[in-house]
């Protein structure tokens, strides 16, 4: 046989193989096929605040690397001024942990989005939380919340 289709058919033998291992399930096929996905309303918590936000996000745990996918959009929020940025935070109250998922600004049509993905993340969280930020910003917490959503 020539070396050269002893080596592509090695090549294609170890990437089945790698991609067999890798979508396998073990343990109990329940817990590990979990799929969700939720839409919640943000509740404002600055009355002055105008507009509205949502955020969509989707949990699925896998072997190796859970996957956290997270949308969040604003329609009629005022605009951001130079270097501040709407913020999106995942809040774990019982912890007191706070997780930045990045900023946004808001175009002149009012609207603003976010979106986020993670594959080596393991998240867990009961608030989201929008806030105002000042940019440069030399804190790692949140400033004052505006919107939340308890989950």
């Amino acid at each position: 046989m020539d070396l050269k289709y002893f080596a592509a058919a090695l090549f294609v033998g170890i990437f089945l193989f790698v991609f067999m291992v890798d979508n396998t399930y073990t343990g109990d096929v329940a817990q590990n096929t979990i799929r969700y996905k939720e839409i919640v309303d943000m509740r404002s918590l600055d009355y002055s605040l105008s507009g509205n936000c949502y955020a969509e996000y989707l949990f699925q745990p896998k072997n190796r690397f859970p996957l956290f996918h997270m949308y969040y959009f604003c329609e009629n929020l005022p605009m951001t001024y130079g270097n501040d940025m709407y913020h999106v935070w995942l809040v774990n109250t019982k912890l007191d942990e706070y997780f930045d998922l990045g900023g946004f600004k808001i175009l002149p049509q009012g609207i603003g989005q976010l979106d986020f993905t993670s594959t080596n993340m393991d998240i867990r969280f009961d608030k989201i939380m929008m806030t105002l930020e000042k940019y440069p910003d030399e804190s790692i917490n949140p400033s004052k919340p505006l919107m939340i959503a308890e989950i």
